[in-house]
Order: C-alpha cells, then sequence, then structure tokens
C-alpha cells in the first residue's frame, strides 16, 4: 500500500478543503441516524404503543417517549404527529444537504490530485533522456496518464470519500443500536469479520489481476499508437489483416484480465448482502421476542432498529467496495509512480560561459554504446571553432549519435567531450542548448501558428520569426496562412519540404552559436534545396556547424569532412584533399554514393 500512502500525501495542500469535507460528513451521519431516530415517536404514534411503561429500555428512549407524550397530551395526536413528520423531513433536507456539500468540496481535491500528477508525468516524462524514451512505449505511457490516472480519480480517490463517512456512519449507528439492545447489535457486529475474512482474500487477488489489466491496456494502446502512426505502411503492403489479428490478441489478453478484474470485485456486494439478510433475519426474530415480551422495545423501536441495522449494510458494502476500489486504484497508481521515479537525465552546474563558445569541441576517445551494442569507439575529432565541419560515411556508422552526443542528449561511456576546457557531462544543459540549434532528419512540428513552431520554448517575437521565415524561404507558402492558424498534427497540412524548410526556419530564428544539421535539406526538392542551401551558407558563417549530409553540394564547401566509419574517424581534412588522397572518401564521390546535385 506504499502507493495509497503517496496518494494520501498529495492531499496536503487541500487539507482545509479534506477537513471541511470530514465535517460534511460527520453532519451528513448525524442527521442520516438521527432521521431514523424520528421515526421511532412516528411509529410509536402510529402504532398506539408510547414505550413510557417499557422495563429495561434505554434512558434516551425514555425520555424522547415522555416528551411526546407530553407533546401529545397538550396538543393531541394528529397535531403530534405532524409536527414529528414535519421534523423528520427537514432532518432528512439536511442529511441531503451536507452530503452533497461534503461531496462538493472533495471535488477540486480529487481533480487537484489528478490534474498534478498528469503535470508530473508530463514533466517527467520531457526530462528524461532519449535513450530511456528508446526503451518505453509511447501507447504504454499514454495509458499511464489516461487510463491509469482515471482508475485513481474514481476507484482510490472516490474510494476515500466513503473512508470518513461510512465508518462514522458504522460507529454511529452501532452506538445507537447498543443502546436500543446491545443483544441484537452484538448479532450485528458479527458480520464484520467473516466478511473482513473474505474480503481481504479476494481484494489481494483482485489487485493483481487489475495490475495485468493496465499492463495489457498499455500493450493495446500501444498497438493502437503504431497502426493510426504507420498507416501508409500498413496499407502499402497490404498487412490490414496482420494487423487486426495482432490488435486482436493484445484485445483477448486485457479483455480477459478485465473481466476476472469485474468478477472480483463484483463478489464484494454478494457477499456483504447475504451476510447482512442473514443476521437482518436473526435480529426480527430475535427483536421479535422483545416485542413481545415488553421488555426493551416496542414494535415501532424495532422496525427503527431494522432500519437502522439496515443502514448499517450499505455502509459496510461501500467500505468493502472502497477496499477494493483502493486494492484496485493502488495498482494503477504504482504504474503511475513507476513512471514518477524513473532516474532523470544526468545534468552538470556550469553554465558555459560565451567566450568558450569561441573555442573548438573536442571529441578525446569517445565511446558509446546503446544497450552494450558499441556504435562509437575510441572517436578522436576536434571540430573547429566557427567552422563547418561535415560528417560522412555509410549508414550505421555512427553520425547522428555523434550529433546526439554533441546535443547532450546522451553523453559518453568512457572518454569526453569538451567545449574548451568544459566536459559536456559538467555543463548545465539548459544553459548549453539555450545556444544550440537542431535540424534534424525528420521535422518535428507541433499542431500550433507557424510563430510557434519557429519560436519554440519563447514569446515569438514577431519580427524575428519574419525574418526567420524568410531566411528558410517559407514567406512563399506562409503568407497565405491565417495569422495564429495552427499547422496541423506534425504539420500534417504542409508538405515534406515545406516542413523541413520551417524546421529550418527554428533555427534560423534561435541564432546558435552550434548549429547541428542532420540531413537538413534531405526532404527538400532541387530548387528547394538550392535556395535553402544558400540560406543555409548564410547561417553557418562564423558558426560552429556539423552537419551530417549525403548531398555533395551540402558537404564539399565545408571547412573539414570526417569520414566516419565502425565509430571511428578514418579520413579527415577537405573535399578537395580527400579527393586527391584517394581514399574511402573519394571513392563514395567517385561512385555516385554522394548525391552530386
Amino acid at each position: 500500500m506504499k502507493s495509497f500512502a503517496r496518494i494520501l500525501s498529495l492531499l496536503k495542500p487541500y487539507m482545509p478543503l479534506v477537513v471541511l469535507a470530514a465535517v460534511f460528513n460527520m453532519l451528513t451521519v448525524i442527521f442520516s441516524i438521527g432521521s431514523v431516530g424520528a421515526l421511532i415517536p412516528i411509529l410509536n404514534l402510529i402504532f398506539d404503543t408510547p414505550g413510557t411503561e417499557l422495563s429495561s429500555a434505554a434512558g434516551w428512549k425514555l425520555a424522547l417517549a415522555e416528551l411526546v407524550e407530553s407533546y401529545k397530551a397538550q396538543h393531541g395526536a394528529t397535531k403530534t404527529l405532524q409536527a414529528t413528520v414535519a421534523i423528520t423531513f427537514c432532518i432528512f433536507i439536511l442529511k441531503n444537504i451536507s452530503r452533497y456539500a461534503a461531496l462538493f468540496t472533495l471535488a477540486p481535491v480529487r481533480n487537484g490530485v489528478v490534474a498534478y500528477l498528469k503535470q508530473q508525468l508530463h514533466d517527467k516524462w520531457i526530462s528524461l533522456s532519449l535513450r530511456k524514451h528508446s526503451d518505453l512505449k509511447k501507447g504504454d505511457m499514454l495509458t499511464r496518464a489516461t487510463a491509469d490516472l482515471n482508475e485513481i480519480e474514481w476507484s482510490m480517490l472516490k474510494g476515500m470519500e466513503g473512508f470518513v463517512r461510512d465508518p462514522l456512519m458504522i460507529i454511529g449507528t452501532l452506538v445507537l443500536l447498543f443502546t436500543m439492545s446491545p443483544k441484537l447489535t452484538l448479532l450485528a457486529i458479527a458480520i464484520i469479520p467473516i466478511s473482513g475474512g473474505l474480503i481481504a482474500t479476494v481484494g489481494r487477488s483482485l489487485k493483481k489481476s487489475a495490475k495485468k489489466a493496465q499492463e495489457e491496456l498499455g500493450q493495446n494502446t500501444s498497438a493502437l499508437e503504431e497502426a493510426l502512426t504507420n498507416l501508409p505502411i500498413i496499407k502499402a503492403f497490404v498487412a490490414e489483416e496482420a494487423m487486426s489479428k495482432r490488435y486482436e490478441q493484445s484485445l483477448s489478453a486485457w479483455t480477459a484480465h478485465m473481466v476476472s478484474v469485474f468478477r472480483k470485485r463484483d463478489l464484494s456486494s454478494p457477499i456483504a448482502e447475504v451476510l447482512g439478510v442473514s443476521v437482518l433475519l436473526v435480529v426480527l426474530y430475535l427483536g421479535g421476542m422483545e416485542v413481545i415480551a415488553g421488555r426493551s422495545l416496542t414494535g415501532g423501536e424495532l422496525i427503527a432498529f431494522v432500519v437502522l441495522f439496515y443502514q448499517l449494510i450499505p455502509a459496510f458494502k461501500n467500505v468493502t467496495n472502497a477496499l477494493y476500489d483502493i486494492q484496485k486504484g493502488n495498482a494503477s497508481a504504482a504504474r503511475v509512480f513507476e513512471v514518477l521515479d524513473m532516474e532523470e537525465a544526468s545534468n552538470g552546474s556550469i553554465a558555459p560561459k560565451q567566450e568558450q563558445w569561441q573555442e573548438d569541441i573536442t571529441f578525446s576517445g569517445v565511446q558509446f554504446a546503446y544497450d552494450e551494442h558499441p556504435i562509437i569507439k575510441g572517436l578522436d575529432l576536434i571540430i573547429p571553432a566557427g567552422k563547418t565541419t561535415a560528417l560522412v560515411g555509410p549508414s550505421g556508422s555512427g553520425k547522428t549519435t555523434l550529433l546526439h552526443l554533441l546535443a547532450g542528449f546522451a553523453h559518453p561511456q568512457q572518454g569526453a567531450i569538451s567545449l574548451g576546457n568544459l566536459n559536456l557531462q559538467d555543463a548545465e544543459l539548459k544553459a548549453y542548448r539555450r545556444n544550440l540549434g537542431w535540424v534534424p532528419q525528420q521535422p518535428l512540428l507541433f499542431n500550433t501558428s507557424f510563430a510557434g513552431n519557429v519560436a519554440l520554448g519563447s514569446t515569438p517575437d514577431l519580427s524575428k520569426v519574419s525574418e526567420a521565415l524568410e531566411a528558410a524561404f517559407c514567406t512563399e507558402f506562409a503568407g497565405d496562412w491565417a495569422e495564429g492558424k495552427p499547422i496541423g498534427e506534425g504539420g500534417s497540412t504542409l508538405s515534406g519540404g515545406q516542413r523541413q524548410r520551417l524546421s529550418i526556419a527554428r533555427a534560423f530564428y534561435a541564432d546558435p552559436k552550434l548549429l547541428l544539421l542532420d540531413e537538413a535539406t534531405a526532404a527538400l526538392d532541387n530548387e528547394s534545396e538550392a535556395r535553402v542551401q544558400q540560406a543555409l551558407e548564410g547561417l553557418m558563417k562564423d558558426r560552429t556547424t556539423v552537419v551530417v549530409a549525403h548531398r555533395l553540394s551540402t558537404i564539399k564547401n565545408a571547412d573539414q569532412i570526417a569520414y566516419v566509419e565502425e565509430g571511428r574517424v578514418v579520413e579527415l581534412g577537405t573535399h578537395a584533399e580527400l579527393i586527391e588522397k584517394g581514399g574511402k572518401y573519394a571513392a563514395l564521390v567517385n561512385l555516385g554514393d554522394l548525391n552530386a546535385e
């Protein structure tokens, strides 16, 4: 129940509301018990059994009976009945007002806790390293932020409402019942250990089933998310039936777990009711004997006793259901806290100084592996400040990984990357990245306006946005766009070339000290590529730039070209120097593996 305790700790900011709700719940219990107690004089009046002559009745019952009889002697039976009915009605009204007030007060608590957890999940996700994200399934993460949080709200937080009201109802009702008839009340208490043992056994099993169900729901959501993301490929390769079977298998497993969860949870109600009705029939029998003997109960009081006792049954059922719900919600809470407890990406504390950006970036014996698969193997490279370094080489040689290391998305397992004398592992990443421009191979855009995409992470400077759009040749399509109009999910309303140019405009706007280009012109047609290449040359001027590209026009003007193979730099020089050397780079150019256009 550690997760449940952590959920309770999140209630601290809302303690005034929680205390107020507890007061309203206490009033609900008082008025609920009082409304049933008020039935006693009504029933005694109807059955003409005043109850003042009982030999062993509780003092409060005798006092109530004498008060009613005194009022009856002064005003008559009819007016006494009218008065007691009116008082009872008012008590019922107050009971329901206080009950609604408790729910009204707790509404912002429930939603506040869920909103806090949603924000914490969001912030945790964007703080995790890209390497960590590669181990996570997007659909499962979305399930934790939706279905699991809904489960926490509806099962755990809703169940906690009853944990205040229903125990008070049980205690208050039992106290009143003891004063009416200790013998009958002891029979009612006998249900507690019996039902409690059965509920605890089923509850433990329920928690396991609920956790498996939520895990399978994450798998199910992942499969659905992948199908929607890769829909063109599915259709192109006629894989609809295979995807449908894959989803059906995941759905069947989830259904089986959920059926188990519902069956176990729904078992609580029959258990509680069967035990309750069994005791109720015994109470009616023994209570009837008390009435006949005329010792401690009148017929009206027995009916009130039965009503009060029957009020215990839903209270016990609510507590048992709350236990089930908390067990079920605890499984979801554990999945949420599993994410919140994940280790965040390491971050240094030294902000790079402006003069350090004028110094070279040095790779010294850098080694890096993904899940024990070596990618970079003892790489040494100096990236001159204010100049352009192009990375070329076969696919899988580690070029994009080098850009990721330069961006601080990951750190080497061995060796070091230094900006001047500052090891990037010691650098404060946010301060470092504020001077970084990144254009990935696949443009990553948001469903917001052009200005929002260009000035990502800051309040848009519209004049600066306009300059960036013009520099990246975006004005021809952005000019006709309504101001503030979203561009669709992932820029879906734009062509591939337009999306890439908008991504490049973002780099223009950032005005970075270090520019990282990963196939930045790959998605452009020849005409657009020529214009953007011209713009990029202006952007790269007097700026430290590292570019991965397969177009000769992008590479040949670089100040130095590093040929990377199997995680090492095997050739280094200018285009002319490497051609003259006649090595692997020259072979790549001569064979036409570099796009000459």
